[in-house]
């Protein structure tokens, strides 16, 4: 497993990234008793931890995970647009702001695999090891 994750591969930004994104979602629950930040926050989460765990999957048997890519995209510029119009409403860095810049950045590295780079790169064969 050693080398596995590398940032050309969407999945090792898109776990963490749903990570913050559901861990944002019960910070505003907790801070601000709000169930949509829960709700939202968590489902949203889910999704893009869901999609990353299909692009894994898909790569560690070969097949392509360009949809899964685009998936996480779809939701990430979605994510994206509807906390920029929130964060110009109310100026508030947590969590609008913070989420409006790090989907953007998600958005760029998206972008970045699905059309630079072709997608993630291949699995590389085990190697053998000498007996």
């Amino acid at each position: 497993m050693h080398g596995m994750c590398v940032p050309s591969h969407d999945f090792c930004l898109t776990f963490p990234f749903g990570g913050m994104v559901a861990l944002f979602g019960v910070a505003g629950y907790v801070m601000r008793r709000s169930m949509p930040s829960l709700i939202s926050g968590v489902v949203i989460g889910g999704a893009l931890i869901a999609t990353g765990a299909a692009s894994l999957r898909a790569w560690s048997t070969g097949a392509a995970s360009f949809p899964w890519t685009a998936s996480s995209a779809a939701v990430t510029g979605v994510l994206a647009y509807v906390m920029w119009k929130k964060f110009l409403v109310s100026h508030a860095m947590f969590p609008s702001g913070i989420l409006a810049i790090s989907s953007a950045i998600m958005l760029a590295f998206y972008a970045k695999n699905l059309f630079i780079d072709g997608g993630n790169p291949p699995k590389k064969p085990a190697k053998e090891s000498a007996d």
